[in-house]
């Protein structure tokens, strides 16, 4: 049975992609329109809802390469996962459809991240109960930042989608394995989505995608770090997203520190100084695809090193081409008349 089961699987992933366009190219049609505001890149309505195709096809999969690979598809884990997961984005297309307060999306972030962390995907260090709090901290934060960096065409799929190829293909030498599937999944499915978003926009991933893409790196995130048997293997996960970790958190920072609401939506993110500085799109996503390879690449890298000093030399190669891509964004802004960052 191995080898039919695991030919199964396989013919899954081009069936999920397919499935995923076609679910888009029907939203296309949909035309749920995303009308462009003071903080769009988008100069013309664009339908919105992409995501959908993206997290229904997952989600149909998912079970079957589950059996198919002889996982347990009924395991306690995955069905608060999976609840989780419908949750959010069921808000998050109600939000796409309706605007609803920030408070509304919060809460059905937080509640998200507490059953995934309730069914046991979580960190235990330095205690159980000081783990579960980082980890609901952690999984809230990705899935905003994710939501936060889907702000120009294929930006966020296309670093999403290298990050899970990475993921998968590295999984094994992590001790990891069972994130092989997942993720090989997932990719399929952004893949389904990119070629309607990039290099030109027909139809955007939405909160739906955005938020239910950030909840599942989060949680695959946590998994890999808990149970990774590499000494520095816990890299692995915020590695492949740093470039997303470092703009929003610089963001945050130099927003606080200008004295500027940290809750008020804005156009001062890296990526956006440097599209308003007059940098094509395509540019700017495939340089952010490339940093997500840098990161997987410095967390192979250093993954069988000593815990610290692996941690410590990772941490550093991942920050230093960051520290390049922010001083080459402050020059160009200065350059150019760009306005109020």
């Amino acid at each position: 049975m191995f080898l039919p089961s695991y030919a199964l699987a396989f013919f899954c992933l081009p069936c999920a992609t397919l499935l995923s366009a076609i679910i888009v190219r029907s939203m296309v049609r949909l035309a749920i329109l995303d009308h462009p505001g003071h903080r769009s890149a988008h100069t013309r309505p664009t339908p919105k809802g992409g995501g959908i195709g993206v997290m229904t096809a997952f989600g149909l999969f998912y079970p079957v390469l589950q059996a198919a690979t002889g996982q347990m598809v009924l395991s306690f884990p995955f069905l608060m996962a999976a609840c989780a997961l419908v949750l959010l984005c069921s808000v998050s297309w109600l939000d796409d459809l309706y605007q609803w307060p920030p408070a509304i999306k919060l809460a059905a972030q937080v509640i998200a991240a507490c059953l995934i962390v309730g069914g046991g995907i979580r960190l235990t260090w330095p205690t159980p109960l000081a783990g579960a709090a980082i980890s609901i901290l952690w999984l809230v934060f990705i899935t905003n930042a994710v939501n936060f960096m889907d702000g120009l065409n294929g930006l966020i799929t296309g670093c999403l989608t290298c990050a899970a190829f990475v993921l998968a293909l590295v999984a094994p030498f992590f001790g990891v394995p069972e994130l092989f599937w997942p993720a090989l999944l997932l990719a399929g499915c952004l893949l389904g989505f990119l070629p309607f978003n990039f290099p030109h926009a027909r139809i955007f991933l939405g909160d739906v995608g955005s938020q239910g893409c950030g909840l599942l790196a989060g949680a695959a995130v946590l998994y890999g770090a808990s149970h990774t048997t590499q000494p520095s293997g816990w890299l692995l996960g915020p590695a492949l997203l740093f470039p997303l970790i470092y703009d929003v958190l610089f963001t945050l920072v130099r927003r606080w520190s200008a004295g500027q609401s940290l809750v008020t939506a804005h156009r001062g993110h890296l990526y956006q100084v440097l599209h308003r500085s007059s940098l094509p799109v395509t540019t700017i996503s495939i340089l952010e695809w490339g940093l997500t390879l840098w990161g997987g690449a410095i967390a192979c890298l250093v993954a069988p090193k000593p815990h610290v000093w692996g941690s410590i030399s990772g941490i550093t190669l991942l920050i230093l081409p960051q520290l390049v891509w922010t001083a080459w964004s402050v020059l160009r802004a200065h350059q150019g008349t760009i306005g109020k960052w």
